[in-house]
C-alpha cells in the first residue's frame, strides 16, 4: 500500500509539474490553449511533412516555409512527403469540421514535433500565424533574421476558431490618400491579428480614387482638389494645434489607385487571406464623381467642386435618370473584374433627399413607381443596384445602416436581395432591425459613452482621438475614445439568445483629420488590435489586463514594423498635462502673421510667442497683489495694456495701470483673443459663446473673415504618473518620483516642449 501511495504521489507530482501553465503571447486569444513546462528548440535543418494534402495546402505550406526560411536565416526548412523525416507534421483534414469550422485548426507543439490539422488552406494559413507569432518578432513581420540565433517554440495545444467570419478594418482613401505602399503595412498587421476583411473606401465627396477606364474624367478631374484641409499628427518647431486643422492652398492631386495598383492590393491581400471589398458611394457621397460628370447629377447646370470639408452635400445622384443607372453599372462591372470577393459596399449614407424633391424627373419617377415619399426612391435604387449585383456578379451588397433606419426608408425593397447592414449610428439598434428583418449586421460603433470596466468611450471608429493628453494631435473627437474602451465595447449584447445574424466588427477609420503615414498608424494602433481580438476571441476570453501584458510583449513587433502607435494604454506612459508657470515677470509675445490678424502665430521651445511680423513687441507680467491676476506692460514703452471694455473687433490702448488680466482658464470671462495690430496696439477679440477652456490657439473667425488668435499661456507640457499601473509591465518600468517627459509615443525626451515621432523606416509618400 505504502509503495502504491508513494507511486501516486510521484504520479500526481509530475503531471502537476508537467502540466504547470507559461505565459504564451497569442493575440488574438486562441479559443483553448493548453501550455505545459519545456520548450521545442528548431532544429538548423528540419523538415515539413506535406502527405495527403490537396492543392490549395501545399500552395499555403510552401509560402509559410518561404517565410521561415527568409526570416530564420541560418535554418533551412524543407519540404517532404514522409512523416518520419518530418518535424513538422501538416495532417490530411481529419473531419474535424463540427469542432474548428472551415477556417479553425489544432496546433500542438511537443519538445520533438509539432502537429497541425485544419480543414482547409485558411485554417492552416492561421495555425502558421500563430506558430511564427510565438517566435521573436522579425519571424511574424517576415524580416530577415540574425545568424546564430536559437529559435524556441513553448509546448502548448492550442484548438483554436474565430467568433465572427466578418473580421474588418475599413480605410477612408477619399479624404486624404495613402500609398500602396502604406495599404501593404496595414495589411501585414491586419494578417499577423488574423483579420480577414479590408474595407477600402474609395470614393466620396472629397475624391474618386478608383481609375475607370469607360469613365476617365473620375480620376481626371475627380482625384484632385484645389486645396486640401489637414491636421498635422506634430508641428516641427511649435505648438499652434487649431481643432479643425488648417487649409493648405496647394492642389491636393489627382492622387488614385491605378486598376493595376487596384490588382496589387488584392493579390497582396489573398495571399494573406483577407478580402477586399471596394466601396464606391452612391447615390450621396458623390460630389467628386459629379464634378467630372455633371449630367448625371439632378442639376447639371450647377458648377460643383470636389470637397475640402467633411460634411454631407446635398447634391446627390439623379437615380432617375436611366443614365446615371448605366453609368453606375459600368463602374461595377470595371470594380467587380478587380475585386473578386463575395461582398461589394455601394455606401448608402447621409443621403439627403432635397434634390430629389426639386427635380422633376425625380419626382415623375416617384409617381410611376408609386413611391411613397422621397426617401423610397433610395430603397427602390438600392434594390436595384443589389439585383444587379446579385444577378450578374453574384455578389452581396453592403450598405450603411441609414438603408434601413432613415425615416421613411422602406425596408421590404431593400432587403429583397439580401444586403448586409453595416451598423454605425445606433448601432445596436440598427443591428436588432437588421437582424429582425433576416439581414446579416456588422458592428462598426461610432462612439458608446459609459462602457462597462473602460476608462473612457468605447467604439470601432478608430480615427477618433484617443487621448484628452495636452498636445495631443487634433482630429475628430473629444480625447475620449480610449484603447480600453474600444476592447472592452461589447458588440453583441450578452442577453441575446439569437445572433446568427451578427455576422461580425468592423474597425472603421476616416481620414477627413487624417493625411499621413504615421498619423493613421498612430490613431490606428493598437485600436485595430483590439478589433482582431474582438472579431476573433469569445466574449468570455477577453480581459483588458490580460490584453494589456500581451500587447506590452507586441510592441516588439510594432517597433521593429516601424509602426507609429498610440501609447496612452500602456503601464508606464506619463500622461502630458500643461502645467502653467505663469508668474510675475513673465514675459509674452502676442503676435500675428500679417497686418489684417490672419493666418498664425507660433511658440518657440522656451514657450514663448513668436513675433511672425514686423509690429511684434513683448509685454511682461507684473502682478496684481491677487493670485492669478496680472498687469500687462509693455516691455518696449513700459505702459500697460489698457481696455476699458472688452468689445469684439476693437483695439486696446497702452496707458495706465488700470485693467487686471487673468491667464487662469477657469476664469477668463470668454473666448479672448489677443493680436498685434499695425501700430503695435492691440486688437481683442471676446465670444463667449466660443470660448474653450484650453491652454492652445484657437482659431475664431469674425463676421468680416478676420482670424483672432488666443495668446498661448507661457509654460511647460509636464508629465503625471499613469493610472495604469499593471504587474504585466515589463522589467526596467519606470517608477521614478518625478516623471519623465514624454513625446506622442510615449518615449522620454530631453525638453519640455518639442514633440517628435521617432521613424525606423523610411517615409514612403
Amino acid at each position: 500500500m505504502r509503495t502504491l501511495l508513494f507511486s501516486l504521489f510521484f504520479l500526481c507530482a509530475t503531471l502537476a509539474t508537467w502540466a504547470q501553465k507559461e505565459f504564451v503571447n497569442l493575440t488574438p486569444r486562441p479559443k483553448s490553449a493548453l501550455t505545459y513546462n519545456g520548450k521545442l528548440t528548431l532544429p538548423t535543418n528540419f523538415n515539413i511533412c506535406t502527405e495527403g494534402l490537396d492543392e490549395d495546402t501545399q500552395t499555403e505550406v510552401a509560402r509559410f516555409v518561404a517565410s521561415l526560411n527568409t526570416s530564420m536565416t541560418g535554418h533551412n526548412v524543407g519540404l517532404t512527403t514522409n512523416p518520419a523525416d518530418a518535424l513538422i507534421n501538416i495532417h490530411a483534414r481529419q473531419g474535424s469540421a463540427n469542432t474548428i469550422g472551415t477556417d479553425g485548426y489544432r496546433l500542438t507543439i511537443k519538445e520533438d514535433s509539432v502537429g497541425i490539422e485544419a480543414n482547409t488552406a485558411l485554417g492552416y494559413f492561421y495555425a502558421f500565424q500563430s506558430f511564427k507569432k510565438m517566435l521573436p518578432p522579425h519571424v511574424a513581420l517576415g524580416l530577415e533574421g540574425k545568424a546564430d540565433v536559437e529559435y524556441t517554440l513553448p509546448i502548448v495545444s492550442i484548438t483554436d476558431q474565430p467568433r465572427f467570419d466578418y473580421r474588418s478594418f475599413m480605410l477612408d482613401c477619399s479624404r486624404h490618400f495613402f500609398s500602396v505602399d502604406e495599404l501593404k503595412r496595414m495589411l501585414d498587421i491586419m494578417a499577423i491579428y488574423k483579420m480577414n476583411t479590408f474595407h477600402w473606401h474609395l470614393t466620396d465627396d472629397q475624391g474618386w480614387r478608383a481609375e475607370v477606364k469607360k469613365y476617365p474624367k473620375l480620376t481626371q478631374e475627380g482625384a484632385t482638389r484645389a486645396k486640401n484641409r489637414t491636421t498635422p499628427i506634430h508641428l516641427v518647431d511649435d505648438y499652434w494645434w487649431t481643432g479643425e486643422g488648417y487649409i493648405d492652398n496647394h492642389t491636393y492631386g489627382p492622387y488614385f489607385y491605378s486598376q493595376d495598383d487596384m490588382r496589387e492590393i488584392v493579390r497582396y491581400a489573398a495571399e494573406r487571406h483577407i478580402e477586399v471589398i471596394p466601396e464606391i458611394e452612391m447615390p450621396g457621397h458623390a460630389v467628386a464623381a459629379l464634378v467630372a460628370y455633371p449630367e448625371y447629377s439632378c442639376d447639371p447646370s450647377k458648377k460643383l467642386q470636389v470637397w475640402t470639408d467633411g460634411g454631407v452635400s446635398t447634391d446627390v445622384m439623379n437615380v432617375a435618370n436611366p443614365g446615371t443607372m448605366q453609368f453606375l453599372y459600368d463602374i461595377i462591372d470595371e470594380m467587380c473584374d478587380i475585386f473578386p470577393g463575395r461582398y461589394f459596399h455601394i455606401g448608402g449614407d447621409e443621403c439627403p433627399t432635397d434634390a430629389w424633391k426639386s427635380n422633376a424627373e425625380c419626382q415623375q419617377f416617384m409617381k410611376d413607381h408609386k413611391l411613397a415619399n422621397d426617401r423610397e426612391i433610395q430603397s427602390y435604387f438600392i434594390n436595384q443596384i443589389s439585383k444587379y449585383l446579385a444577378e450578374k456578379h453574384n455578389k452581396r451588397t453592403i450598405v450603411w445602416n441609414e438603408a434601413i433606419t432613415a425615416s421613411n426608408a422602406n425596408t421590404t425593397m431593400v432587403k429583397e436581395y439580401n444586403p448586409v447592414i453595416m451598423c454605425w449610428i445606433g448601432s445596436q439598434s440598427a443591428a436588432s432591425k437588421a437582424s429582425g428583418l433576416g439581414l446579416d449586421a456588422i458592428i462598426t460603433e461610432y462612439h458608446a459613452t459609459g462602457v462597462a470596466g473602460a476608462s473612457g468611450a468605447g467604439g470601432y471608429y478608430i480615427n477618433r482621438r484617443q487621448s484628452a493628453d495636452y498636445g495631443e494631435p487634433s482630429g475628430a473627437g473629444s480625447g475620449d475614445d480610449t484603447v480600453e474602451g474600444c476592447y472592452n465595447y461589447i458588440p453583441v449584447p450578452t442577453s441575446l439568445t439569437d445572433t446568427k445574424h451578427y455576422i461580425g466588427v468592423q474597425g472603421t477609420f476616416w481620414t477627413e483629420h487624417v493625411d499621413s503615414d504615421e498619423y493613421l498608424e498612430y490613431l490606428a494602433l493598437p485600436r485595430l488590435i483590439c478589433m482582431a481580438e474582438t472579431g476573433w476571441s469569445a466574449q468570455s476570453k477577453k480581459n483588458w489586463s490580460d490584453f494589456v501584458g500581451r500587447m506590452v510583449r507586441d510592441t516588439e513587433i510594432l517597433d521593429l514594423g516601424g509602426y507609429v502607435y498610440g501609447r496612452h494604454w500602456m503601464p508606464d506612459y506619463q500622461h502630458r498635462v500643461f502645467v502653467n508657470p505663469i508668474a510675475d515677470g513673465a514675459i509674452l509675445q502676442f503676435t500675428n502673421k500679417s497686418d489684417d490678424r490672419g493666418d498664425r502665430c507660433m511658440a518657440d521651445q522656451n514657450g514663448a510667442l513668436l513675433c511672425m511680423a514686423p509690429q511684434c513687441t513683448n509685454f511682461i507680467l507684473e502682478s496684481t497683489g491677487k493670485d492669478g491676476e496680472y498687469y500687462i506692460r509693455s516691455e518696449e514703452s513700459g505702459k500697460y495694456l489698457y481696455a476699458a471694455s472688452i468689445a469684439s473687433g476693437k483695439e486696446v490702448t497702452l496707458d495706465t495701470k488700470k485693467t487686471a488680466w487673468t491667464f487662469d482658464e477657469q476664469t477668463i470671462g470668454g473666448y479672448v483673443a489677443i493680436c498685434v495690430a499695425s501700430n503695435k496696439s492691440l486688437a481683442i477679440n471676446n465670444n463667449a459663446s466660443n470660448f474653450a477652456t484650453k491652454a492652445r490657439l484657437y482659431a475664431h473667425e469674425s463676421g468680416n473673415g478676420a482670424s483672432f488668435w488666443k495668446v498661448e499661456k507661457v509654460g511647460q507640457v509636464t508629465a503625471i504618473p499613469s493610472v495604469l499601473i499593471d504587474t504585466t509591465q515589463p522589467e526596467g518600468t519606470s517608477t521614478e518620483a518625478i516623471p519623465p517627459i514624454y513625446d506622442l509615443q510615449g518615449r522620454r525626451v530631453s525638453t519640455s516642449r518639442g514633440i517628435t515621432i521617432h521613424r525606423s523606416r523610411k517615409e514612403v509618400r
